[in-house]
């Protein structure tokens, strides 16, 4: 089985200049009981009615309709988005994909588009610099949380070949997705997180290599992380790397998880301070959620044929307990990821997994203990009340009676 290398950077930058970086689930919702509400009396309540419009055949009532300088499909592509450069251009819409129904009265609608439209000035600035950065325009796509750059021209994802347009979007929903996650699952507030992640897919390992060394500070054919301020992944995305959109997928979700991590307040990049076991377990814990397998490794290439096959981790880390051979936890908590094992990255992966369903508040409150650099066994007894000790005898309790045989 292939397994994939990542490049990683570690700089340091503080708020006057430097501080350090380094390359749904949804919540169960549990019953609501419905509770009669008295009525109100005239009056009150009025605020709280939603409000209703003239039914329009033209635009099913949404308001608006799609750029006639757009196909119908592009212009849906836009929903959502920030910034597209695929129709950031065009003067009639404003680069928005979308107008104003003029048969309908939809202040509400026409609020959104007008906001939409007089953003994109601004981030088409800060577009223009990482163009010339390149020196050539980027196809690049902005959402609330994400810019991706999609230099690839198609790839076929699952059944249909999309183009470059819709491949951007189709990255941008899925790190979107992946960002609902990791908050929605840690607990993360959205004020934990003070600027987009930036995810660049090259079709040549001429522009990532010049991508890297430009965004990421340090060249490299395959991929490279910048960890912490200004979070970015760059990739080559060519079937030189990955068979298809599914391992382009996956590694982009493990590295992605990696930049959510450092990204989050307070920042810092917690792999090279004894703090690997959750850098490479949050990264890990994410592709296997997706995919049911663990195949990206930062650093170095790891020998996966050895009761790893097929990257299912559970049934190995099953093994290892059961034969009494895991790493000791002391061990594994004072790796940086660059010196982690193929199964300490295992265990590191099911560490994260056991703390995620024991209370995944705490694992929050942790993480965020071990990048304001507390050491894990005080992070692990402030968030859990647990010495390393008991940690890992439960632990192996818990690996013993839920993980799979096969």
């Amino acid at each position: 089985m292939r397994v994939f290398l990542t490049g990683l950077v570690i700089l340091l930058f503080a708020a006057l200049g430097a501080s350090q970086v380094g390359v749904g689930l949804s919540k169960a919702v549990g019953g609501v009981e419905r509770v009669a509400l008295q009525e109100p009396k005239d009056g009150e309540g009025d605020s709280e009615k939603p409000k209703t419009y003239p039914k329009c055949t033209k635009c099913k009532t949404t308001g608006k309709m799609p750029c006639p300088e757009h196909k119908k499909s592009d212009a849906t592509l836009e929903e959502g988005v920030v910034y597209c450069s695929f129709v950031y251009t065009d003067d009639l819409c404003g680069g928005t994909g979308w107008l104003s129904c003029e048969k309908c009265e939809r202040p509400d609608v026409d609020a959104a588009l007008l906001k939409h439209r007089e953003g994109i000035p601004d981030l088409r600035k800060e577009m223009v610099k990482m163009d010339e950065e390149m020196e050539f325009e980027l196809h690049t796509v902005v959402s609330e949380h994400f810019v991706v750059v999609m230099e690839l021209e198609s790839l076929k994802v699952g059944k249909k070949r999309l183009k470059r347009h819709a491949l951007a979007h189709k990255y941008l929903e899925r790190l979107e997705r992946l960002y609902t996650d990791y908050t929605t699952i840690l607990g993360v507030k959205e004020s934990d997180f003070t600027e987009r992640m930036r995810v660049m897919i090259w079709a040549n390992e001429t522009d990532q290599e010049e991508g890297s060394l430009r965004f990421c500070a340090q060249g490299a054919k395959y991929g490279v992380k910048l960890l912490g301020m200004t979070p970015t992944y760059s990739v080559c995305g060519t079937k030189q790397y990955f068979g298809g959109d599914e391992e382009l997928h996956r590694g982009v979700v493990h590295n992605t998880a990696h930049l959510l991590l450092s990204a989050q307040k307070p920042v810092d990049w917690i792999g090279d301070k004894k703090g690997g076991w959750a850098d490479a377990g949050i990264a890990h814990w994410f592709e296997d959620r997706y995919f049911g397998i663990c195949d990206n490794y930062c650093y170095q290439e790891q020998d996966t044929s050895q009761g790893f096959k097929g990257g299912k981790w559970k049934p190995a880390v099953k093994k290892m307990v059961a034969m009494k051979e895991e790493p000791n936890a002391g061990t594994v908590f004072s790796r940086n990821t660059d010196s982690l094992t193929l199964e300490e990255h295992a265990i590191s992966f099911s560490y994260i997994d056991f703390l995620i369903q024991k209370d995944p508040a705490m694992l929050n409150l942790l993480l965020k203990r071990l990048r304001s650099k507390t050491p894990t066994r005080d992070a692990l007894a402030e968030a859990f009340g647990m010495t390393v000790i008991e940690f890992q005898e439960e632990w192996r309790e818990w690996v013993a009676d839920t993980y799979p045989l096969r």
